[in-house]
């Protein structure tokens, strides 16, 4: 990685850059689908809450009217009179409440609506079986007592002695008196001397002349308590088959909320305390629902972002794959025949990195030809790693290709200047910058013309053994321009026999197992050590690779490019 700053390009890649609105790109891609699986999820499960409770309320429906007609036909006890209204209503509340899910099942199977709208029919669903329940509640109570009192009418009847029987019994007896007859038809349960600590009694007392007796069995507190086990039953139900949030959950208990306020209002009169206090924790109601919506929620999440990751990382492995194809197609094949030679080894610290080579081979110069003209080399490394570096690479071959393409016989020096012009009003903009080492050999002068950029020093091993750098002669490019940016090409000999090794920073930068760096001087040595060792079927640059990955301690913290130039002797 080139180490460059820049204060000029920071300030204006404030007001050119945005990082931000890549970001919110991926995000709202990213968002999106998880809105769609949550749609989804929800109307599947919304079909199947409305599909299972359409089938129960109808099942229901039809338990209640064939129980009632049996119950009125055979129990004598109750009168039809006065039961039957209330029967038939609940009949017909029984019927509404299964209205709801019938509709709702049918607009979530006939529409693909948007989450939003699948939300409005669980809404309205929830809230008209809830009210239609809280409603029925009091009614059931209601046709419960109406029953209870004229079995309790019928029991009274059936025990109650007549006058004659009596007499007759109590003169057989001779021992009983008026008060004892009195004592006698009088009930006991009626009693004003019974404990009434003992809990809720059911009055069998009757008189023919004040009708049914009122029944003493349900308390307000029971059925505020019913009411409050109406709401809760239907909230928890509906919340384990829909995926709520908690706050969506939420929306249905308000209106219920205040509808079993009402209804405690009717119910507890002139308990305020006791209906204070229910109305108050009325919303709690909600709180079972609402954990089991987060529950499922989180693990909902927990499982789209592991999917969603995977599906990513199998995605971006293949686009990099493809990637890495297409970037090692840009780089030149290698010359092994001819009076200039060069090999190369590539590491990338991802798949693609930002060190790229060029070669430059005049028209009319093929493999295997032994050919005078010059050869031209380019050896670039951009700031960054992966795929930001890589696609700063792609523009920069194209510039390149362009350069020469204009001037084949173009100088180290001129191109060091047409690229550092070209990165200075393009990529140091966005903090980008490179450093580059330009080479020109020409075979039948022996002449090595450079440029350097801000490059790592090449090294260049004569025949006879010495060994030469070739220091960086100008700026990183994208640092300066115009005038204040001079190439100084440089030029030296090169004879057959000679070598060039160059390299990017990813190699001085190996770090060993104490963390420290194998800079210049130490890299220095592995190239000397690998030269001076027998060739065999390795090349060289693979041997100073294998040297340095050997010397590196863990994985490689930036890419490494190592280029070998050479002039064969003949």
């Amino acid at each position: 990685m080139v180490q460059a700053s820049s204060s000029h390009g920071r300030g204006r890649l404030l007001n050119v850059a945005r990082p931000t609105k890549t970001t919110a790109t991926f995000t709202a891609e990213f968002g999106h689908e998880f809105e769609v699986k949550r749609s989804d999820w929800l109307r599947r499960r919304l079909l199947w809450f409305t599909g299972i409770f359409s089938a129960i309320n109808i099942v229901g429906m039809l338990g209640t009217i064939v129980f009632l007609l049996f119950a009125q036909s055979f129990s004598s006890q109750v009168d039809a009179a006065n039961v039957g209204p209330l029967v038939y209503l609940a009949v017909v509340l029984q019927f509404l409440s299964g209205v709801p899910y019938v509709v709702a099942f049918w607009i979530a199977l006939r529409k693909h609506l948007s989450r939003a709208s699948l939300l409005g029919v669980a809404f309205w669903t929830i809230v008209a079986t809830g009210g239609i329940a809280l409603i029925s509640a009091p009614i059931g109570a209601e046709i419960g007592e109406q029953i209870a009192r004229q079995a309790a009418a019928q029991q009274g009847e059936a025990s109650e002695p007549s006058a004659e029987t009596l007499t007759d019994d109590h003169q057989a007896s001779g021992d009983s008196t008026p008060e004892d007859t009195d004592r006698t038809t009088s009930d006991p349960i009626a009693d004003p001397s019974a404990d009434e600590s003992s809990g809720p009694r059911i009055s069998t007392s009757f008189n023919p002349s004040q009708g049914p007796v009122s029944v003493k069995g349900s308390s307000s507190q029971s059925k505020a308590a019913g009411v409050a086990v109406q709401i809760l039953a239907i909230h928890f139900v509906a919340c384990l088959f829909l995926p709520w949030t908690v706050r969506e959950c939420y929306r249905p208990i308000w209106p219920l909320v205040i509808l079993n306020a009402l209804i405690l209002l009717i119910y507890i009169q002139g308990e305020f305390v006791i209906t204070a206090l229910f109305i108050a924790l009325s919303p709690l109601m909600g709180a079972p629902g609402a954990l089991v919506c987060w529950l499922k929620q989180h693990r909902f999440r927990k499982k789209f972002h592991y999917g969603a990751l995977r599906r990513r990382h199998s995605a971006m492995h293949q686009e990099l794959s493809e990637a890495q194809r297409l970037h090692e197609a840009l780089l030149p094949p290698k010359i092994t025949n001819g009076p200039v030679r060069f090999d190369y080894a590539y590491e990338p610290m991802r798949q693609i990195g930002g060190d790229f080579l060029f070669c430059h081979r005049f028209p009319g110069v093929t493999d295997g030809e032994a050919d005078a003209e010059p050869l031209s080399i380019v050896i670039i490394d951009v700031t960054g790693h992966g795929i930001p570096a890589a696609l700063t690479v792609n523009r920069l071959h194209g510039e390149l290709g362009r350069l020469f393409a204009e001037e084949p016989d173009i100088g180290p020096g001129d191109v060091l200047t047409a690229l550092n012009h070209y990165v200075h009003i393009t990529l140091a903009l966005h903090s980008v910058y490179a450093t580059v080492l330009c080479l020109r050999v020409d075979p039948s002068a022996n002449v090595l013309r450079w440029a350097s950029g801000g490059h790592p020093p090449a090294f260049v091993r004569m025949a006879d053994g010495r060994l030469d750098r070739l220091d960086s002669t100008a700026f990183v490019l994208g640092a300066c321009a115009g005038d204040d940016f001079d190439a100084s090409e440089q030029h030296t000999p090169l004879m057959p026999g000679d070598k060039i090794i160059a390299y990017t920073d990813g190699a001085t930068e190996a770090r060993d197992n104490l963390g420290r760096m194998l800079r210049v001087e130490g890299l220095q040595g592995l190239v000397l050590a690998s030269v001076n060792e027998q060739a065999g079927d390795t090349s060289l640059v693979w041997r100073i690779m294998e040297r340095l990955q050997a010397q590196r301690f863990g994985p490689a913290a930036d890419d490494t490019l190592i280029v070998e130039v050479s002039r064969p002797t003949l």
